[in-house]
């Protein structure tokens, strides 16, 4: 029987996992890798947890599911009402985590629903999974609110994982996915290459220890494959700036969790990682489309008499802030000036205008997969493609605001306070692991591209209509015949 694995440690760094991997402390897993399986992928905007996951479990981005963050608010149906308009706005932070199955567009199918024989362990996506297929659901909400503010208790989050995954592989699940929550939680408060995340990442390599003995046991080893990602990077944080009230100090009644009320506000903020937020304008009339950073620009968009955009970006915890063009694509603002970016035919083109948000140094025009090549150069790695699709989802903000490398945007409620952090289109917080016991494919490929390399290794067909490609198909590779030279019978007589 072929199996599929995948191991999530949310929140691990590449580099993190690569030193501990060199330096011997990661035995089993180098054990269990291929000689061409390691390496290094990029995940979707916002990189953050939940979000993320997504690319993995449907092969469809935040974009295209209309998930657009872990906070958003639904602009066409909150009319500023504190109760009766509470469900247009979301968090996958708290009590609506279980929504966001909800949320996903009904035509979409989770990795639970293509293959039934399949079982989750932590996973907050769990549309199409029995009680039976996620054992541990309830002991995620317990540890997950627990560990929030009792830091080492996410060793024992990562030991439920552990145990739910060893007494999984005993049984005849063909996919099997276990996320363990430790390095997230420790790096947020201790920081990405802290001894904490050492330890959580030898407890996990324990863990792949006793799962490769119970498949040797089995005589399924080599009919498994055992992929190890995480969702998102991170990066230390030395200051935050709050961004709900950094509107507020600018005079602007704003909107944003966990008080999920405001009188006439004028903004609402939404935070995720806490690198990324979302920004409403007038938020309290319901309304279709996103405005235009041209009007988000004019003194009366949040009332507050000046230019609150360009205010923003001149901040130094902002990057830059995106919105859209009024010309069928984005504007980027920052304090370096603005840039454009827009699709013409199947080309994505960035193209600075007063500056370069992007800090590329000139217009590019490249196809989406020559933007993820360029990922490895780019201060901020395939951005262009991922604000476009950041913005194809209508729960998107009129504004998205990604933070500078060091900085977050959200200090008030955060407790424990973040020392680490993620969320924004830095580099830092886009790479992530992408580790395998098959050979990986020498083009780079982006989180989404592994959904189908699972059910390629399953034999199960790839639905049309994803937003994943095709590039690395391990079952295909296996399946194929191997085809040696017949030596001509002459030269065989001879």
């Amino acid at each position: 029987m072929q199996r599929a694995i995948l191991l999530l440690a949310d929140g691990l760094r590449p580099d993190v996992a690569e030193d501990l991997l060199a330096a011997g402390d990661l035995p089993n897993l180098a054990a269990t890798l291929s000689p061409r399986g390691v390496s290094r992928a990029l995940t979707c905007l916002p990189s953050t947890t939940n979000v993320a996951y997504l690319p993995f479990l449907t092969g469809c981005t935040p974009g295209r599911l209309n998930v657009p963050a872990i906070r958003w608010l639904d602009r066409t149906r909150y009319a500023g009402r504190w109760w009766r308009d509470r469900g247009a706005l979301r968090s996958y932070c708290g009590y609506q985590a279980g929504l966001l199955d909800h949320d996903l567009p009904a035509d979409v199918r989770t990795i639970w629903e293509l293959v039934p024989e399949s079982a989750g362990f932590f996973t907050p996506i769990a549309r199409g999974l029995t009680r039976e297929r996620d054992p541990v659901r309830g002991a995620r909400k317990f540890w997950g609110a627990l560990a929030h503010f009792v830091v080492p208790l996410h060793r024992a989050a990562d030991r439920a994982v552990a145990r739910g995954l060893l007494r999984a592989v005993e049984q005849p699940w063909r996919f099997i996915f276990a996320q363990f929550p430790a390095v997230d939680g420790f790096t947020h408060s201790h920081g990405p290459g802290s001894p904490q995340v050492h330890r959580a990442m030898r407890d996990l390599d324990a863990t792949v220890g006793r799962l490769r003995a119970a498949l040797v046991r089995q005589g399924a080893l080599e009919d498994t494959l055992i992929v190890l990602v995480s969702d998102h990077g991170a990066a230390p944080v030395h200051t935050h700036l709050d961004l709900a009230e950094w509107f507020r100090r600018h005079g602007v009644p704003t909107l944003s969790h966990p008080i999920l009320w405001a009188r006439s506000p004028r903004c609402a903020v939404t935070t995720s990682g806490n690198g990324h937020a979302m920004v409403y304008a007038q938020p309290g009339t319901p309304r279709a489309d996103r405005w235009p950073v041209a009007r988000l620009r004019r003194p009366d968009a949040f009332g507050a008499g000046q230019d609150l955009v360009q205010a923003l970006a001149r901040e130094p915890a902002v990057a830059f802030v995106a919105g859209e063009s009024g010309r069928g694509g984005l504007e980027l603002v920052s304090s370096d000036g603005s840039a454009e970016i827009f699709r013409t035919g199947s080309r994505v083109v960035y193209r600075p205008r007063t500056g370069d948000p992007l800090r590329i140094g000139a217009t590019r025009a490249a196809m989406p997969d020559e933007w993820l090549a360029y990922g490895a150069l780019d201060p901020y790695p395939d951005a262009a493609v991922q604000l476009l699709d950041q913005f194809r989802a209508p729960r998107t903000g009129d504004l998205v605001v990604a933070a500078t490398e060091g900085f977050d945007l959200r200090e008030r409620f955060e407790t424990p306070e973040h020392r680490a952090g993620h969320g924004s289109a830095v580099r830092s917080h886009m790479q992530i692991p992408l580790w395998s016991s098959e050979p990986l494919p020498a083009s780079p490929l982006r989180s989404v591209d592994v959904f189908p390399a699972l059910l390629d290794w399953l034999g199960e067909p790839i639905p049309a209509g994803i937003d994943a490609r095709q590039l690395w198909l391990p079952g295909t590779r296996r399946r194929q015949p191997t085809h040696r030279p017949v030596r001509p019978a002459a030269a065989m007589a001879g």
